[in-house]
């Protein structure tokens, strides 16, 4: 399958930091930053509609050994309803959380947040994990998908396979398997975000580059890319997933040069072509978003 990304607007969000994580849900924007104190929700054309306070903090960011580190968010459905699931990093006590909103209307006194069960994180670590760093979310069918980033001592991405709900079952079944890039980038590329297209069976990830040798250290950035995996439910028994394809987006427009791309959703699908929304996280303080669409034809 081969793909082009063609930019149709981006806007600089000077006053919300570090964004991780985008889902789009009834017309609306849920954007979440992995040292913000609100998720911010917008509509199609970028204009803020509310802030959903997540934190008591009152600076602009959250500090580094104290924030939750939400870098990974999906739409899950749980008890017959919708939710917003973050989920912290898991690199440090602090960040092994996750956080329940009801959609569409739910809000600060709605959110339910839920340490990470130790026995989970434990079996992570044993089942081939060298360093948690959990920046991406999806699900496909009945299986959540956790996506964990390597960096550059460990160069390793993986997917971790478990249950929607899996904090609420006394001993959940998960299981590790390597994503591995076909034809590996110039520097390694971390993945970033997942996001499952049902309608095509199609699981994009975002990998960008940084120069960091943990989990809890930025870099330099680097160039940032969309992977994608076609017929991803008939591939979760595999023992090793790989990329059908990647776009590295700073060849495909300039705008995205210097450009950490952290979150992906699906705003629409008009036969092979699905508009999609990006952010970045810049390390200074300021996201931007990204309006793109993404073309696709073949196999």
């Amino acid at each position: 399958m081969k793909a082009v990304i063609t930019l149709i607007c981006t806007l600089l969000l000077p006053d919300f930091p570090s964004a991780s994580a985008v889902e789009f849900h009834g017309d609306r924007l849920y954007l979440i930053g992995d040292d913000a104190a609100c998720i911010q929700v917008l509509d199609k054309d970028y204009h803020i509609v509310r802030n959903i306070r997540i934190s008591g903090a009152t600076e602009k960011r959250i500090a580094k050994a104290l924030k939750a580190d939400y870098e990974a968010a999906v739409l899950i459905r749980l008890h017959g309803r919708t939710y917003l699931m973050a989920s912290g990093s898991l690199a440090t006590e602090k960040r092994r959380q996750l956080l329940l909103l009801p959609l569409p209307d739910g809000d600060s006194a709605d959110i339910q947040f839920i340490p990470y069960p130790p026995a989970f994180t434990a079996q992570l670590l044993a089942s081939g994990i060298n360093e948690l760093n959990i920046e991406g979310a999806a699900v496909v069918n009945n299986t959540l998908l956790l996506s964990n980033r390597g960096n550059n001592t460990w160069p390793q991405n993986q997917l971790v396979l478990t249950a929607p709900g899996f904090w609420e079952q006394a001993a959940p079944a998960l299981s590790v398997v390597p994503l591995t890039l076909l034809t590996p980038t110039p520097v390694f590329a971390g993945v970033s975000e997942l996001c499952y297209v049902p309608e095509k069976d199609l699981l994009l990830c975002t990998f960008s580059s940084e120069a960091t040798a943990n989990a809890y250290d930025d870099g330099a950035i680097g160039d940032s890319y969309i992977g994608w995996i076609n017929n991803i439910s008939l591939k979760l028994s595999q023992t090793t997933i790989t990329p059908d394809g990647m776009l590295n987006l700073t060849n495909a427009h300039p705008a995205f040069k210097g450009e950490k791309i952290e979150g992906i959703c699906v705003e629409s699908i008009q036969g092979n072509t699905l508009t999609l929304h990006l952010v970045s996280d810049n390390d200074a303080g300021a996201s931007r978003l990204f309006k793109v669409s993404f073309t696709f034809n073949g196999e």
